[in-house]
């Protein structure tokens, strides 16, 4: 039987962490830090475009969002940071290597999620 949490003592983030957690998909802190990254509706739709392809080049990305006031290596940085995408290939320098973004394994269970909820459909 789960146990209550006692508020004087503050501990409801470790009854969180504990009852849905239970480190099988990192912590109730790891969560939040997804749930904030994806907070940022650019950052979201980002990870959206990613869902559907294999890896995307850092060169289309930037294409796709056609804002050039928009900061896309801070908004990737923390998309990765939260473990909902990840770097792959070479890094952009000198001799022209491109950097490719994919979406991770969290990454789509949040967008997969979110599609079942809102179109009522398992997605594809």
């Amino acid at each position: 039987m789960p146990t209550t949490p006692d508020p004087e003592k503050g501990d409801l983030e470790q009854y969180v962490n504990e009852q849905l957690f239970n480190g099988s998909m990192g912590t109730f802190t790891d969560h939040v830090a997804r749930k904030a990254a994806l907070g940022d509706g650019r950052r979201y739709a980002i990870l959206y475009y990613l869902w559907n392809r294999d890896e995307v080049a850092r060169k289309e990305l930037a294409d796709a969002i056609d804002d050039p006031g928009f900061d896309l290596t801070h908004h990737l940085g923390e998309l990765v940071d939260a473990g909902l995408v990840a770097r792959v290939g070479a890094l952009e320098d000198e001799d022209g290597r491109q950097t490719f973004y994919r979406i991770t394994h969290i990454g789509q269970q949040e967008i997969s999620s979110d599609v079942q909820n809102i179109t009522g459909s398992a997605p594809q």
